[in-house]
């Protein structure tokens, strides 16, 4: 696709084709993501591939967490308390993704704590000693990266962080992650092209609403 289309179409994909994604699609993906710019060129990010057997694992013992405590994430998560302006497009959201899910037919949406059926998740870490803002901040450009390097190639994803809530759980599954703080998932996969949650309208703050002249 040309760029503008691609940044204007890309978008959380929350109902996926149980198809899995071939190792090579997403090694080119990952490929085209390792490109992304970072403080002074220092690539922070880890990346773990989940899929087939060790997914369902994964999505397992996430259930079996939910009822031992509350999750201990290692990043601060989003503040509800936000300022007005704020809130009302999270608002907008909410009862856009309600509604689209009143349509959908019984048993079609997949919970988020299944990842929304994505046959593939990608955890996004740090190694735990760097200073967070900036590590945090790397890592975000490089989802983006690959979120849109995805939506190029057909592909849906939806960043999570339902699947970092729980990061002791993770350092226990994946290999070689201690000393790491996980900072976001992706869920990655191809959409379900006519599922309503794929496709209500998610309008966009107008310029002047954010950006100052000066």
């Amino acid at each position: 696709m040309e760029l503008e289309k691609v940044l204007r179409t890309r978008r959380s994909i929350r109902s996926y084709k149980p198809d899995p994604v071939p190792r090579e699609v997403v090694r080119g993906l990952l490929d085209q993501a390792r490109w992304t710019p970072s403080w002074a060129n220092s690539q922070c990010w880890q990346v773990y591939v989940v899929a087939g057997a060790a997914l369902k694992r994964l999505k397992a013992a996430q259930r079996r967490s939910q009822g031992e405590g509350l999750p201990r994430p290692d990043f601060r998560m989003p503040d509800p308390a936000w300022p007005a302006a704020l809130q009302a497009h999270r608002e907008t959201l909410v009862q856009a993704l309600n509604h689209a899910r009143d349509l959908e037919p019984a048993g079609a949406s997949a919970a988020m704590g299944d990842f929304f059926g994505a046959p593939c998740l990608l955890l996004l870490a740090v190694d735990a000693r760097l200073i967070p803002d900036y590590a945090c901040f790397d890592t975000g450009l490089f989802v983006q990266s690959l979120c849109l390097a995805a939506h190029d190639q057909g592909l849906g994803t939806c960043i999570l962080a339902m699947a970092v809530r729980h990061p002791d759980l993770l350092r226990k599954l994946l290999p070689d992650a201690e000393g790491k703080a996980f900072v976001i998932g992706i869920a990655l996969g191809y959409p379900e092209p006519e599922a309503p949650i794929n496709n209500f309208d998610r309008p966009r703050a107008e310029l002047d609403e954010f950006v100052t002249w000066v």
